[in-house]
Formats: structure tokens, sequence, C-alpha cells
């Protein structure tokens, strides 16, 4: 997640007053980020249309017909790799799978009961690790035991390609998008690396991985290639 340039932001979020909050709070975990604002479904796709986020932090419930999950898939069918963090007063586990499901990497609740819970849900967002609410990770998540060893990726028997390949997956990013970036067929994506990395993990679909990775803490390493890609 860290890079030499800082951090280019998205945050969308209606209320006004909610979002000076929020965007005050990324500034104290991240205080060079640059961070563009908008209101609106129009005004993000807009804005993301002419330059290109690292993060976008999205709020589901916009009071127009058109939502943050829109804008979420707005940005997955035109092939871009932004990172993509949830913002809701909703915490149902169906609301939370489906964003997973969408292309999100992160689920941050907004009436969390304090400003410090919320800043350590951005600081595992910063941290490159994926943060979802309790209800997901807790009693709903997919293996029975927790890691021997939370937060390394030690013991899964991934290295190289296969983790280049779940760094992308955790970012929410497609096949088409993944096997562009690693330079090979989106098949060998969908027919090699994916069973792969479902196996490693116990799971059978891409949310429960998502999941499982944000139940272990784990923080996968960014593939050396990111580091030279232009914003």
């Amino acid at each position: 997640m860290r890079s030499a340039d800082p951090l280019s932001i998205l945050l969308l979020e209606d209320q006004g007053l909610v979002r000076a909050g929020m965007r005050a709070l990324i500034q104290v975990c991240e205080p060079l980020a640059a961070i563009q604002e908008c209101s609106s479904f129009d005004e993000a796709v807009e804005r993301a249309s002419n330059h290109h986020f690292d993060i976008a932090f999205l709020d589901i419930d916009l009071k127009t017909e058109k939502s943050g999950l829109d804008v979420l898939r707005h940005l997955r069918s035109h092939d871009e790799d932004t990172r993509v963090v949830m913002l809701s007063g909703r915490s149902e586990r169906e609301v939370v799978m489906e964003c997973i499901g969408a292309g999100a990497s992160g689920f941050i609740l907004k009436d969390m009961e304090n400003d410090g819970v919320f800043r350590r849900a951005l600081d595992t967002i910063f941290q490159g690790s994926i943060f979802l609410p309790a209800n997901v990770i807790g009693r709903g998540a997919f293996s029975p035991t927790a890691a021997s060893r939370p937060g390394s990726i030690e013991g899964l028997g991934l290295s190289g390609r296969s983790l280049e390949a779940l760094y992308y997956l955790c970012q929410g990013l497609p096949n088409k998008t993944i096997a562009r970036r690693m330079g090979i067929e989106e098949g060998t994506i969908r027919k090699d690396y994916v069973p792969k990395l479902f196996r490693a993990f116990k799971v059978l679909r891409r949310t429960e991985l998502v999941v499982e990775v944000a139940r272990r803490g784990l923080v996968i390493p960014r593939p050396p290639q990111e580091a030279d890609r232009p914003h």
C-alpha cells in the first residue's frame, strides 16, 4: 500500500459535517494524502474519470437514486484499479458481502462509538490490510480456528506470482485487470491462481477469501512492479 508518493484519495460522503470529520481523521492517519471530496454519484464518477485515485472511501447511502455501491460498480466496469473502502451506517452481513462481491476491499461503519475506533480502521486500511465489521469476521468467518501467527503469510505455501494474484484479489480487481497487471492470460488467473488461493485459505468464493484475509489480519506484500507504476 505504501509508496514514495503521497496517497491520492477520493472521499464520497453527502453530509458535509460528516465528510469534514472523515477528512480530518484521514489526514491524521495520512498527513500527506491528497484528498478530493465529493457528495454525489455524478461528482464521484467525474472525478474518477479525470484522476487516478489510490483509495476511494465511498458512502453507500447517498440521498440520491445512485449509491456509493453504484460508484464502486462503475469503477470496476471501467477497469479502474482504485482500492475501494465502503462507508455505511448499516452493518448487515448481506450488505457487507454485496460490497465485497462488487469489488470492495474494506468496509467501515460510520456510527462507530468513537473516533479512536474509526482511526484504527483507517490505520488498518493504510497499512495494506482489510478492515471489515466484527460481525463479518467474527462468528461468521470461514475458518474454525485463528491463524497460528496472525498477520503473517508464512505457512500458507504461497510465494511469488501466487502472492501477486492474492494482492490483486484483495484489492477487489476482476480477473481481466489482474491478468493485465501480471502480464498473463486471463484464463491462467481463473483456472490456476484463483483455485490455488481458494485451497490455501479453504474457501470457495472470492468474498470468503477477502473475509478470511481480513480475519487473519494479513498484510499481503505489494508486488515490486506496483512501486514504479505511475498514478
